[in-house]
């Protein structure tokens, strides 16, 4: 456990000459338990801006409980033989026990935090887990102002910490809704439609052959997918498009009207307006950013 104190906040700084290699950018503070008695603190909080190449990972035990909130750049994520990517929103949560590693291509922006003791169960899962969200400003606000509180450490700041720790988790249940859980959890006809649609996100959305492979009616399975995911089929299914679509602009460098082609939409322009509106960025900005 770090004890407060035995490292000074970050922004900017060498540690021996190796985070200019690693980082464009970052800024950390420290935390510690506050006086009061409680079951866990955050015990560190900081952004990085990851240069291309990046890598990084627990690779033993650590006593840390782990959240990564991307802003900005793709990462990939290993852990128990399988693999995620992660985009701008996304959120990882990486229990204490979980040994992994943390890659990044082209280069990452994030936000990350780290829990110290017996942590929320009802908050943090006890296996990794990602929720994909859309970026979210006052995600970010709340992570930024943990960080800034535990770099300034005035009196009180411990439980201050964790009083965002819980801004910041309300705000993503918010806009999670039932993402939270783990997929096992939905229903058969919902867990069979997401994969219907994971498979055929370069054909056009159909709401009627959609219901009618999984056996189900149209208004039953808007229904469900509104209970269980918080929105609809289609919209499901374009997420999907823009998921495969930065997959491609990054990993095959293809250009914008090709990843339009590839991932079902004819004309370029209404597929880059589409990309913006659930990533918050043009795919030509996602590319070079």
């Amino acid at each position: 456990m770090i004890e407060h104190g035995t490292y000074r906040p970050i922004a900017g700084g060498t540690k021996n000459g190796v985070r200019p290699f690693r980082y464009d950018y970052w800024r950390t503070g420290y935390g510690s338990p506050p006086s009061q008695a409680l079951d866990f603190f955050v015990a560190q909080a900081g952004e990085y801006h990851c240069k291309a190449g990046y890598v990084s990972g627990d690779y033993e035990f650590t006593p840390h409980y782990q959240f990564f909130y991307h802003k900005e750049g793709e990462a990939v994520f290993n852990c128990r033989g399988a693999s995620v990517a992660l985009n701008r929103g996304d959120l990882l949560m990486v229990p204490a026990s979980e040994i992994y590693d943390y890659a990044s291509q082209h280069g990452v922006k994030y936000h990350w935090l780290a829990l110290e003791g017996r942590w929320p169960e009802t908050l943090c899962p006890d296996q990794w887990r990602v929720l994909h969200l859309e970026y979210d400003a006052a995600i970010e606000s709340s992570m930024t102002a943990m960080r800034e509180n535990l770099i300034l450490s005035k009196p009180g700041y411990a439980l201050r910490a964790v009083a965002y720790f819980y801004e910041t988790m309300a705000r993503i249940e918010e806009l999670s809704g039932a993402h939270s859980r783990p997929e096992t959890d939905y229903p058969e006809a919902v867990r069979n439609t997401m994969i219907f649609l994971r498979e055929h996100y370069d054909m056009p959305f159909s709401a009627t052959e959609t219901a009618a492979a999984v056996g189900v009616s149209q208004s039953h399975l808007r229904a469900l997918f509104s209970r269980w995911l918080g929105e609809s089929p289609q919209r499901y299914h374009t997420r999907c498009r823009i998921d495969q679509a930065k997959r491609l602009l990054r990993g095959q460098r293809l250009m914008v009207f090709e990843v339009a082609y590839h991932v079902g939409y004819n004309d370029a322009r209404y597929f880059s307006r589409v990309f913006k509106h659930l990533t918050g960025q043009t795919p030509s900005t996602f590319v070079n950013g």
